[in-house]
């Protein structure tokens, strides 16, 4: 952690030394000094589209977890839906979902709707894929141990299949948070009238590359502490050694 928070500091040093040494136009690159007041002067209305974006990303992940863990488990119980929904999944990852994002404000209008239903799709395709896998590769003595104790297909899921699968859930769970902020920043840019991709779109309009700045280093951080967020949960689900299975 000391040894990041100093590449950090020194980066953003010689960031500030090149730019004053060169002169270069605030307009082309603004000094991180730069950057910081603005994230000073704006903060008020930084806050209210992080608010925003936030609150777009956790909800639409939160659906598409739930979405996509149903589908999982269905596909892996029903084994005659897999023929019927894969074609679906390698429609849904195949393409883009913000390219829908036109028919979408048609169908939906402007506001939260479309952004949360891009957001949806592009969370699905991993989540449902990880825990698909993770259901494949349960561990073949604890099936035999509950095939023995006559569990039903049923229980065996709950109580073997399903805790096993968990790392493999969180790990697209991982990967989806990964591509919610910047699905919601490409859903800001095609049609909205809110969030940090809005804003940026807005302060480049504006020549307020500053603001546009500031508002990278918003989802840059964001991000960071979504990432953060998903592996502290993994912690808590998946609490037992991965070298009991």
């Amino acid at each position: 952690m000391i040894k990041k928070t100093i590449a950090l500091f020194l980066l953003l040093g010689l960031w500030q030394l090149g730019v004053t040494i060169l002169e270069i136009p605030v307009y082309i690159l603004p000094a991180p000094t730069v950057i910081a007041g603005s994230l000073m002067t704006h903060h008020m209305l930084l806050l209210k589209h992080i608010f925003i974006s936030a609150a777009e990303i956790i909800i639409g992940l939160s659906v598409a977890v739930l979405l996509g863990g149903l589908s999982a488990i269905l596909i892996d119980y029903f084994d005659r839906l897999k023929p019927l929904i894969t074609p679906i999944l390698l429609t849904l990852q195949s393409t883009p979902p913000f390219v829908l994002m036109p028919l979408l404000l048609l169908w939906c209008g402007f506001g939260f709707t479309p952004k949360l239903i891009v957001i949806c799709l592009s969370c699905y395709f991993p989540i449902t894929v990880c825990l698909l896998d993770g259901l494949k590769r349960s561990p073949s003595n604890w099936l035999d141990m509950a095939t023995i104790m006559g569990a039903n297909k049923k229980a065996t899921l709950r109580f073997i299949r399903l805790p096993a699968a968990l790392p493999c859930l969180m790990s697209g769970v991982r990967l989806a948070a990964i591509h919610a902020p910047l699905t919601v920043l490409a859903a800001d840019w095609i049609g909205a009238s809110s969030g940090l991709g809005y804003l940026i779109m807005l302060s480049h309009g504006r020549l307020q590359i500053e603001l546009m700045f500031a508002c990278i280093v918003c989802i840059t951080l964001m991000t960071f502490a979504l990432n953060k967020g998903v592996t502290l949960l993994e912690k808590k689900l998946v609490f037992w050694p991965s070298n009991t299975l």
